[in-house]
């Protein structure tokens, strides 16, 4: 702020010197235009002899106010500048006053003018500077005039007048300078007070409105206003980002054609919630949001409602890790669920299927009635491999970490998918490989996620098609969900798994984790879901993208550590 009224009272005295310059300028130019006009009047002529040095010193001012004028510019101490010019005029004066008369000159006011530019220009010292000078250089030319040295070219000599009389004059005169130096002077303080208050408070202001707009720009919320007509009057650098639309763009559109669907409640009728909404949000570059608002009027400095201000976030991640949660919570109820069965549906059933093994042994039976034993016996076996796969899903067997080289075990799997029925239907495999990562992992449950992925990617593919897998490149990715230090970054390496298959539709993506989800009728709906917990286990991360009748990507992030 010091610096801030320091260049400020700079620039004020760069203008009071050109004001006091321009100022100077017209004072001359008056004088010889009335000199001139008085002898033309009494004389017929303009160039009298006698008005030659009048002349001369009104000329001589001239020069040096333009000189002044053009190197005003450079000199770096404009102090020292403006006593030179307060000095320069308190001499013009003096000279003024002598050339018209001396002690009889009307022009000695001159020096009043000058000594309220000086206090206006250098306020208190300035104007005591020039009334000082002015004593001085006035008492010296009377003086100089009563005792004969010097003869003004017109009026009385003051020998004329009484010595009590020329010190009376002189005491009148002198006194008047100081008087008006310390009043103007009083009053230009007062003002430059004043001034410097509330260039302080306008440096405030813009100081708080400069912190304000790094504050509104810097937080991490979308933020926008509008007025009593619900257009947008504002908006700040995190609403571009989340909603891919300049400040040019939505500046004075409407609410309701940028953010279909927000509820601008009338004041003091908000929702059951209050002013929290969620809604859904289609981005400019088409990406589906899900937006939490939060609505509140905006009041002007009396109090009075005039428009409302809009907080809104990016919620879209948060609702995936609420469906994650929501998802855990169901696998975890479904386990419990299916540790209950397993005792209660796999002993009876065993019963029943040794049961009618012996039946089947000990009877001789019709082919017809062979063949509808066979169909138990198949359906019972069936029911038991269900329940198996249910109970490696409710309590999978205990992680063993070791060494694996991730390489190594996908070119493993792969070799074993190729020579079984499924890889052998006109799938033409595509491999990338970024080095040979190494990982902390249990080789046997990886083993059996790529499986069940590549059986998946082999049933969307009943035709053949193209299967890539890319493994190796590394992605940086936090904080993340079973981390023990939730705020830090962690390295992953990303495995991706992508078909040419018939894709999954929209409204069936988010469900395939799902336990006993399938769009097959000979599916059990547990290999994706076995698939999630083991990435799970693994403080690993799946996420998948599909494109109906196009093809799916799989991509699996494994903590590097």
């Amino acid at each position: 702020m010091a610096n801030a009224l320091k260049s400020y009272h700079q620039e004020e005295l760069f203008n009071r010197l050109k004001w006091l310059m321009f100022f100077r300028v017209v004072v001359i130019t008056f004088l010889l235009t009335v000199t001139a006009v008085i002898e033309f009047r009494e004389f017929r002529v303009f160039l009298a002899v006698s008005l030659i040095s009048l002349y001369a010193l009104i000329g001589a001012t001239y020069f040096f106010t333009a000189v002044s004028a053009l190197f005003i510019r450079r000199f770096k101490n404009l102090r020292g500048f403006a006593y030179s010019q307060l000095i320069w005029d308190v001499l013009f004066t003096t000279g003024l006053v002598y050339f018209t008369g001396g002690i009889e000159s009307i022009f000695s006011f001159l020096y009043l003018i000058f000594i309220i530019a000086a206090s206006i220009i250098l306020y208190r010292r300035g104007a005591l500077v020039t009334a000082s000078l002015s004593s001085i250089c006035y008492g010296a030319l009377l003086d100089l005039q009563y005792y004969k040295i010097i003869s003004p070219p017109y009026g009385e000599s003051p020998s004329a007048y009484e010595g009590s009389e020329l010190f009376f004059t002189l005491v009148i005169n002198i006194t008047g300078f100081y008087l008006m130096a310390w009043l103007s002077s009083y009053l230009s303080e007062q003002l430059r007070a004043a001034g410097d208050e509330l260039r302080e408070r306008q440096i405030d202001i813009k100081e708080l409105e400069a912190l304000n707009q790094k504050i509104v720009e810097g937080i991490h919320s979308g933020l926008l206003t509008i007025d009593s007509d619900g257009r947008i009057t504002s908006f700040n650098r995190a609403a571009e980002e989340i909603t891919s639309h300049s400040l040019a763009e939505v500046y004075r559109k409407r609410i309701s054609s940028v953010f279909p669907g927000l509820n601008l409640y009338p004041e003091g009728k908000l929702s059951p919630l209050g002013s929290r909404q969620q809604i859904n949000f289609q981005s400019k570059d088409g990406k589906q949001l899900y937006l939490g608002c939060s609505v509140s009027p905006l009041r002007d400095e009396r109090g009075g409602k005039q428009g409302q201000i809009i907080i809104f976030q990016d919620l879209t991640e948060l609702k995936k890790m609420e469906e994650e949660v929501r998802r855990s919570d169901r696998l975890a109820t479904m386990g419990r669920l299916a540790a209950g069965m397993a005792h209660e549906i796999r002993n009876p059933l065993a019963s029943l299927s040794g049961s009618i093994q012996v039946l089947r042994e000990g009877l001789d039976l019709k082919d017809e009635d062979r063949h509808l034993m066979e169909i138990v016996l198949r359906e019972a076996n069936r029911l038991n491999s269900l329940i198996s796969d249910f109970l490696g899903f409710a309590r999978p067997s205990e992680k063993k970490e070791e060494k694996v080289r991730i390489q190594e075990l996908v070119e493993e799997t792969l070799k074993t998918f190729e020579q079984s029925p499924e890889g052998q239907r006109g799938i033409r495999i595509v491999k990338h490989f970024e080095g040979d990562p190494l990982l902390n992992a249990d080789s046997r449950q990886l083993r059996q996620v790529f499986w069940n992925l590549l059986l998946n990617a082999s049933q969307a593919m009943p035709n053949g098609g193209e299967l890539t897998i890319n493994v190796g490149a590394d992605v940086s990715v936090g904080p993340y969900k079973g981390d023990t230090q939730y705020n830090r970054q962690k390295e992953f390496l990303k495995i991706t798994i992508t078909d040419t298959g018939i894709g999954i539709s929209e409204e069936d993506l988010p469900k395939i984790f799902d336990p006993f989800f399938t769009t097959r009728d000979s599916g059990s709906g547990l290999g994706l879901t076995v698939v999630y917990k083991i990435i799970e286990s693994h403080h690993g991360q799946i996420k998948v993208e599909s494109t109906k009748g196009k093809g799916t990507t799989f991509t699996i992030l494994l903590p590097r550590e």
